[in-house]
């Protein structure tokens, strides 16, 4: 059966991006990058166990198949997911259990990055999923889509705590998205918006980032703003 040119470009797509993920070393190197964090090729290197020429000829690799992207700044290159679209393959892939492989190694309930971490440059964990389960208890968010969508409500709420909706328009990605959380088994909200949720947490130091750079630590004013802005209520 012969193939169109559209299916074979299809094909070799699928092929060039699963090639370049299937190496260990290379999806120890995306794993590390879902911090969101952008880390050097030595940085890599050693959070991988391998010789900083070897890493580098990885990184080369996964820059020319389109995952990473590299940006120079001084001496030194700087290495990161290329998109939020690379981030969302990579955190639904982890969260897929094939019976003819060995399931992913989850973090155990209670640990640090099960509570709250970055998926990619968004809030995942268990707090991402409350944060998530408030909005559409306010109705600040619709879930009732094949893409989350913001209500009225959420508009008013989005000026009223300082978010430029105007501006989170102008971003070629979704306002909103959902993401399947790995550890939760429930959504979380991503996009536009989870990404400046984020960062507005981040500044007001409502979370600060753990030594695992994707592990975020919840803070006492965090809780409490938290509760405020979200109607949720956390345990103790």
């Amino acid at each position: 059966m012969w193939l169109t040119y559209s299916e074979l470009v299809e094909r070799n797509r699928i092929h060039s991006i699963g090639s370049a993920m299937a190496d260990r070393t290379r999806s120890t190197i995306l794993a590390a990058l879902m911090s969101g964090t952008a880390h050097t090729a030595g940085e890599l290197a050693r959070r991988s166990g391998v010789a900083a020429s070897t890493a580098s000829e990885h990184l080369q690799r996964l820059v020319d198949v389109g995952l990473v992207s590299m940006e120079p700044s001084g001496r030194h290159r700087y290495f990161s997911i290329a998109s939020s679209e690379v981030a969302r393959l990579i955190e639904t892939i982890d969260a897929i259990d094939l019976t003819e492989t060995e399931p992913p190694q989850r973090p155990r309930p209670g640990t640090e990055l099960t509570y709250a971490r970055s998926c990619y440059d968004h809030l995942a964990g268990h707090l991402g999923v409350l944060i998530y389960g408030g909005l559409i208890e306010r109705r600040i968010v619709d879930p009732d889509q094949d893409l989350p969508v913001l209500t009225l409500e959420g508009e008013e709420w989005l000026n009223e705590i300082g978010i430029d909706l105007a501006a989170l328009r102008q971003h070629r990605r979704p306002l909103m998205r959902t993401c399947l959380d790995w550890t939760q088994r429930q959504h979380h909200m991503g996009g536009a918006l989870g990404s400046a949720m984020l960062d507005r947490m981040l500044s007001q130091k409502w979370l600060v980032r753990r030594s695992n750079r994707r592990a975020l630590r919840l803070t006492a004013s965090g809780r409490r703003g938290i509760e405020r802005q979200f109607g949720i209520m956390l345990s103790q």
